[in-house]
């Protein structure tokens, strides 16, 4: 009987495409691999966040803050700015520059191998079909896939990178945003030197501006809106998914059309 029972349960689907956790959503999604590379190249890590292989890139991203200031990676392109090449010869350590060359150039083509491996892996899911649950409860949170609102993402992480994150319940990588993003601010001095600004005083404001730290700004910022936004549109997605397939399922004799082909 045992036998029997086991055989006439479904089996588990060999590629599931969502996990509901307490740190939100993983999933897999199609993506092009020369975005990931664009990422991966901006700021190290960045790329594998994209892939939701958190672990490589928290010590990716990690390794970029830590190697680029033993390297003076970033004082060296402050000096090749300003045309000050000599200085930039100076200040640059070739001890620590090849081990940040080699991670460097390994992160970029680790996350285009994983980015061509997902896509794979999410072809092979949408074929199999695999049920998608809407919701979990947990001990310390409830995860649910809603839909929600891309450019309120986006503009939640163009505030404060990482907030974009906890929107969409991504507790882990928002918190490591606002982390990071509260070191860059006080160690390049940007909200200091944003003050003298709005008070008409440029000179002060240059002055204090500490722009080794302040380069990695713009690529961090850069990111998580891009994270963020897509994310939102991840949600989406599978939220509509989920709906068809729940419909589908309890009304197998009529023909629903729940959303329009624009909305994926």
């Amino acid at each position: 009987m045992n036998n029997l029972n086991q055989a006439a349960s479904p089996s588990p689907p060999r590629r599931q495409m969502v996990l509901l956790s307490q740190d939100g959503l993983t999933y897999l999604r199609w993506q092009h691999p020369l975005i990931v590379v664009w990422w991966s190249a901006a700021f190290p890590g960045f790329g594998h966040f994209l892939l939701h292989q958190h672990f490589r890139g928290f010590f990716l991203s990690l390794w970029e803050v830590l190697i680029n200031r033993l390297t003076h990676i970033n004082e060296a392109t402050v000096y090749s700015f300003s045309g000050r090449f000599e200085l930039a010869k100076e200040v640059l350590d070739p001890r620590w520059l090849f081990a940040y060359m080699f991670v460097y150039l390994f992160a970029i083509w680790d996350s285009y191998l994983g980015a061509t491996e997902a896509n794979k892996l999410h072809h092979m899911a949408v074929l199999e079909n695999a049920r998608i649950t809407p919701y979990a409860i947990r001990p310390l949170c409830i995860s649910t896939i809603s839909l929600r609102r891309p450019w309120a993402a986006m503009i939640s992480s163009c505030i404060l990178p990482g907030l974009g994150q906890l929107y969409n319940h991504r507790l882990t990588l928002g918190f490591y945003g606002v982390f990071w993003w509260m070191i860059y601010m006080t160690l390049s001095h940007s909200h200091q030197a944003l003050l003298y600004l709005f008070h008409g005083k440029i000179t002060e404001a240059t002055q204090i501006l500490n722009l080794q730290w302040l380069l990695f700004m713009p690529s961090v910022i850069g990111g998580a809106m891009y994270d963020a936004y897509m994310t939102t549109l991840d949600h989406n997605r599978l939220f509509r998914l989920e709906q068809r397939q729940f419909f589908g399922e309890r009304y197998p004799q009529f023909q629903l059309d729940l959303f329009s082909d624009t909305e994926g």
